[in-house]
């Protein structure tokens, strides 16, 4: 069976609708067992991919994926608004799952509103609105960057609308332009968030993990640390994600360790241990923060304060 779907896939495409596999001589039926037997996944109602294709993708990249699926089953009806476009502009999105965020012009009954489509109900000018060239969805439309970025300051948890924020911010969009959008929205609820959000954002943190660690900083009794820092250490440059020079204290995030599947190499471990033993043999001290620390913040600020406040000792000693 797995050769048939192989011979009979359209050219050029990875994500298909159950239509366009029918065309291709690949009926209800042949779909059902393709599904049956794991060499078909459907990412999205009606929609299908090669099942080692959607296996082979990170958590990261399958969300992605099945918002792609939406697009190609919508063919182009929809314009995709907060979430799903910022995941489309190829933002960092965490902890929102794979709900489609779709605008429209009126309310609908809540009866046709499937569970996993959020309807956004506002009056989107051209000004908002941009086209995307998706690879299997082709043109798609969405909100702009900078209206993307306002709306999820509005509409998510602080630290989910940082992390997007941030990761715009690295992106290249102007801090003054997502200001100017968020004017447009007075009166609106959660303007005044989103401004606290706006106020918050950072471009220099490189991703989620990094995002929330600063945060976590941030509610310390001490100076904020520089972010990307470089220091040079026997010849060998290196770019700490956190770090105090006077103190010589540096906290790094270990984001590699977010998805278990999708760890660092061998190799990779190795460049990580030369390069933290080096630091630390000039001076340096380090905290490490991994994923599964960022759930309990308290103890984070916690190792945190303490390793200041042992540098400080340190220092004065």
């Amino acid at each position: 069976m797995g050769g048939l779907f192989g011979a009979n896939w359209p050219s050029g495409r990875t994500i298909v609708t159950g239509s366009q596999l029918g065309e291709a001589g690949l009926g209800r039926r042949v779909l059902a067992g393709g599904v049956k037997h794991g060499l078909l996944h459907q990412p999205w109602r009606g929609v299908y991919i090669p099942r080692h294709l959607w296996l082979a993708l990170p958590p990261w990249e399958q969300d992605r994926c099945a918002l792609v699926a939406h697009a190609v089953a919508g063919r182009g009806v929809h314009v995709y608004t907060h979430f799903s476009a910022a995941l489309l502009h190829g933002l960092t999105v965490w902890g929102r799952g794979r709900e489609v965020h779709v605008n429209i012009p009126h309310q609908s009954s809540p009866s046709r509103q499937p569970a996993d489509v959020h309807h956004h109900v506002a009056a989107l000018g051209s000004q908002d609105v941009t086209t995307l060239l998706v690879p299997d969805a082709g043109a798609v439309r969405l909100t702009t960057l900078e209206r993307t970025v306002v709306d999820c300051a509005m509409a998510a948890r602080f630290d989910q609308a940082v992390v997007i924020g941030d990761s715009a911010l690295a992106r290249g969009v102007d801090p003054a332009r997502l200001q100017e959008t968020l004017l447009t929205m007075e009166g609106r609820r959660g303007v005044r968030k989103a401004r606290r959000v706006l106020a918050a954002l950072n471009g220099s943190s490189e991703s989620a993990g990094e995002s929330r660690t600063r945060l976590i900083i941030a509610e310390l009794p001490v100076e904020m640390p520089e972010l990307q820092i470089t220091v040079f250490v026997n010849g060998r440059e290196y770019r700490p994600d956190f770090a105090w020079r006077d103190r010589k204290l540096i906290v790094e995030f270990d984001g590699d360790t977010k998805y278990f599947d999708f760890g660092p190499t061998a190799r990779a471990l190795v460049d990580e241990r030369e390069r933290e033993s080096a630091l630390i043999e000039a001076g340096w001290h380090f905290v490490r923060i991994k994923w599964k620390h960022l759930e309990r913040p308290d103890e984070v600020k916690a190792r945190i304060l303490a390793a200041y406040q042992a540098s400080r000792r340190n220092e004065a000693a």
